[in-house]
């Protein structure tokens, strides 16, 4: 399948990366530290400064929604870059791994996998993306293919519901749509950057503040196509790091 084609000046995957981990790290300390620092001392706390609080925890995950759409998509363009898509699965496995400790610690109630992180959810789609292609491969009809692609994903989906990751089953489909859609980006890149849009906007329009997940397709009309500096070693550390480092402010401010 055609990558993405490479233009001059805009985004490079090194500015999508920055925009996703900030906007990330923005929604885990308002879910990490200032939610929890509100909680232990709402009594005594004036009207004012809760309602400072609670301003700023709204605008820190309202912002957080921008992560992750963002993440899937870097997931998908690095699916069709990578040259290794078995080794590429190992990476994030592996650092899946690294980060449950500190996940757990972040969330105090959480015990050893009754809730996956998103590092999990993005190694399932991977491997949903990796089985997708296999099928779409063969040589078998295209009806037939067509149809059995849907069964990675139906797995996929079941693995994340039941496996409890975070953005649960939606994510997994939301992974899948983007491979599936992924050529219209190339072509009428509007559209696809709309499509994107309303389809986060659908998936989570329960919540006003998911609402701001369609927003972080607006970037993506910017991208060049470029990989841009290097520094993947960075943002795969970056993911427990940053938790372990929440966990210390929240306990901090909480002793």
């Amino acid at each position: 399948m055609e990558t993405t084609k490479e233009r001059t000046g805009g985004l490079t995957v090194f500015h999508l990366k920055i925009i996703a981990y900030v906007t990330m790290f923005i929604d885990h300390v308002g879910a990490f530290v200032i939610l929890p620092y509100e909680e232990a001392n709402l009594e005594t706390m004036g009207y004012k400064m809760m309602r400072f609080w609670d301003v700023s925890y709204d605008i820190c995950r309202s912002l957080g929604r921008i992560a992750f759409p963002l993440f899937c998509f870097m997931l998908v363009e690095g699916f069709f870059h990578t040259h290794n898509k078995w080794r590429y699965l190992s990476r994030l496995l592996i650092f899946s791994l690294i980060s449950e400790f500190p996940f757990d610690l972040v969330h105090k109630d959480t015990t050893i996998w009754a809730q996956q992180s998103v590092m999990v959810t993005l190694s399932i789609g991977l491997l949903v993306l990796i089985l997708m292609d296999k099928i779409r491969s063969t040589s078998l009809p295209e009806s037939l293919r067509s149809l059995l692609m849907f069964v990675p994903v139906a797995c996929g989906a079941l693995l994340a519901h039941y496996g409890k990751v975070d953005y649960g089953f939606k994510g997994i489909l939301v992974i899948a749509a983007l491979y599936l859609f992924y050529p219209l980006f190339h072509t009428e890149r509007i559209a696809f950057v709309l499509g994107g849009g309303i389809l986060f906007f659908w998936q989570w329009m329960t919540k006003a503040s998911r609402v701001f997940a369609s927003l972080s397709y607006i970037p993506l009309l910017f991208y060049n196509g470029q990989k841009g500096r290097s520094a993947k070693w960075f943002f795969y550390l970056f993911y427990p790091v940053h938790l372990l480092l929440l966990y210390g402010v929240i306990s901090y401010l909480l002793r």
